[in-house]
């Protein structure tokens, strides 16, 4: 109390009230007699020890000895002093609960980096990333986490120990991106960039590249500013790449499928024109007249021509479908026979169709053209013959069979067309652009380049995707996904049926192309209707407003100027 504690106090003399104190009770300090009748110090101070407190414990005693002084603060009593000269028990309290406070304060702070590194440790689980540490010039000890491994395939303990390991992973970089790597790295070490951002394909152990991100700074630098210690981590970013890449050719195909579609959409009223004229003019002219055949030569051309802007609105999602419930198994088997004669006797032909098949809502002549375009396309990729499997299965995409496609393919129930061949294969490189418009590896005049674009546009607009899996002369498999589609009652619609193309109704032609309007006034009637015309919107009401007989049908083009 003359030393300035405001005092709480508690004498004991037994262990049963030592004890039951310790329990009831947060203490500051314990000053223990040594040598009690009931009881004695030493053994109060095992008890102590035996709860782990971290509570200063001062022995005061007349018969402690020096011995046992020195064995008691061995254990960890934190001082002792005799009965008879007390004078230092106001300093060694104060002295020993400072010291318990910095212990607190010491104990405080670690946890609280532990519960840092326990949550940095988590955030980079989380994220795979790989961790590494070293120091330069030369460091014997450098530290590389397990992902740092793991992330090209490996175990560590596959792997090269100490400052060989990061020669090791020098030699997995791809020889394009070397020399990039190196020119920032050695940036990086004689301090001209602050940290070392750089990304890099890297060789997995099973084949293949991966796009591996560093990402290191600089703990320790010397006085000329050159790194001394070197901190840093090693993501893999191929899904994110693919996905980007996948978000481009998105993007790249929903231009060009614009572009196709609108030449597409005037090609097609030019061949109207040809079409419906050409077959004016042939119907005036004799069987066996040059002439004759020469038309016959200019509407074949037409027919070719129309064939072409047909792929080219499939590509863009803008082809006139008729979607409905199809047996896919139904339609393979049927065309068969087609198959078969354009593959030709030197390519083996086979199906591996499955029972219970789930249905798929698409035009039917859209799987047809899809199926006959990827055998094509396998087709000739076998010039030497080779063989030709058609498949069908029902396959569940969950979030692992969507990782392993490689993109972010929607989640769900799908039918499953698979087209593989034993041809000659396909690159990486040529694998990313083989659904772009016009790209073909044919010889000039074997192939459009529309083929395999026609099967992106048709898989697309019916909700589907393509996945494509191929090697240089290890053949290609093509799998067109599809979505399951059950038909409900209301779907079901019986087939009209037209008796006759004659007829006596009104009906009200709007196009503002001249070539096209003509022929179509011209064609309906030849067939007896009674045709009003009109070369816009705004014609076509004034005319509906004029007419005192009823229109029984509009006949209408879609895109005109002022009013569609």
């Amino acid at each position: 109390e003359k030393g300035g504690f405001e005092l709480i106090w508690s004498r004991v003399e037994t262990e049963e009230a030592f004890l039951s104190a310790l329990d009831s009770e947060e203490w500051d300090v314990i000053v223990s007699d040594y040598a009690m009748p009931n009881f004695n110090g030493l053994r109060a101070f095992n008890l102590f020890r035996e709860k782990k407190l971290d509570i200063p414990f001062i022995f005061v005693s007349g018969a402690l000895g020096e011995e046992r002084a020195v064995e008691a603060m061995r254990a960890g009593a934190r001082d002792y002093m005799l009965k008879g000269n007390l004078s230092r028990l106001q300093v060694a309290v104060r002295r020993e609960l400072q010291e318990a406070e910095n212990r607190r304060q010491r104990r405080a702070a670690e946890e609280a980096n532990r519960r840092e590194q326990r949550r940095l440790a988590v955030a980079l689980e989380a994220t795979g990333a790989g961790v590494f540490e070293y120091k330069l010039p030369r460091d014997p000890l450098p530290y590389y986490s397990e992902p740092c491994a793991t992330l090209l395939g490996y175990s560590p303990h596959e792997l090269p120990r100490g400052s060989e390991f990061a020669q090791w992973l020098d030699a997995q970089i791809h020889p394009q991106d070397l020399q990039h790597v190196q020119n920032t790295y050695k940036d990086f070490l004689d301090g001209r960039i602050k940290r070392w951002e750089v990304e890099l394909r890297m060789r997995h152990k099973e084949g293949g590249w991966r796009d591996i991100a560093y990402l290191a700074t600089a703990a320790e630098t010397d006085s000329e500013g050159r790194v001394r210690h070197v901190v840093g981590v090693m993501m893999d970013r191929t899904p994110q790449k693919m996905v980007e890449a996948q978000l481009r050719h998105a993007q790249k195909m929903e231009a060009v499928g614009r572009l196709a579609g609108g030449v597409a959409h005037d090609f097609n009223n030019l061949l109207t024109a040809i079409f419906n004229f050409g077959s004016f003019v042939l119907e005036t002219l004799s069987e066996g007249d040059a002439a004759h055949e020469d038309m016959q030569q200019v509407l074949g051309a037409a027919q070719r021509a129309q064939n072409l802007t047909r792929q080219l609105l499939a590509f863009s999602r803008q082809q006139p479908i008729n979607p409905r419930l199809v047996n896919s198994n139904t339609l393979v088997i049927d065309i068969e026979k087609l198959l078969r004669r354009l593959l030709g006797e030197d390519i083996d032909y086979a199906t591996r169709l499955e029972t219970d098949l789930w249905g798929i809502r698409i035009d039917p002549g859209a799987f047809e053209q899809v199926l006959v375009n990827l055998a094509i396309n396998s087709r000739d990729a076998m010039p030497c013959g080779g063989r030709l499997v058609v498949g069908t299965s029902n396959v569940e995409v969950d979030e692992a069979l969507a990782q392993a496609l490689g993109f972010n393919a929607p989640l769900g129930q799908y039918m499953v067309l698979t087209v593989i061949d034993t041809g000659i294969g396909m690159d990486l490189e040529t694998q990313k652009r083989i659904f772009d418009p016009f790209f073909t590896t044919k010889e000039t005049g074997k192939g459009t380049g529309l083929g395999l674009a026609t099967c992106y546009g048709i898989v697309k607009q019916a909700g589907g995707f393509i996945h494509v899996e191929s090697e240089p002369n290890q053949g290609t498999t093509f799998k067109v996904f599809l979505p399951r589609f059950e038909q409900s009652p209301a779907d079901q619609k019986g087939d009209s049926v037209i008796p006759t193309l004659k007829g006596t109704e009104t009906i009200l032609v709007v196009e503002d192309d001249r070539q096209v309007l003509e022929p179509t006034v011209r064609t309906l009637s030849h067939f007896g209707y009674r045709v009003l015309q009109a070369s816009s919107g705004e014609d076509a009401l004034r005319l509906c407003a004029a007419v005192p007989q009823p229109i029984h049908l509009l006949l209408s083009d879609i895109v005109m100027p002022k009013m569609s």
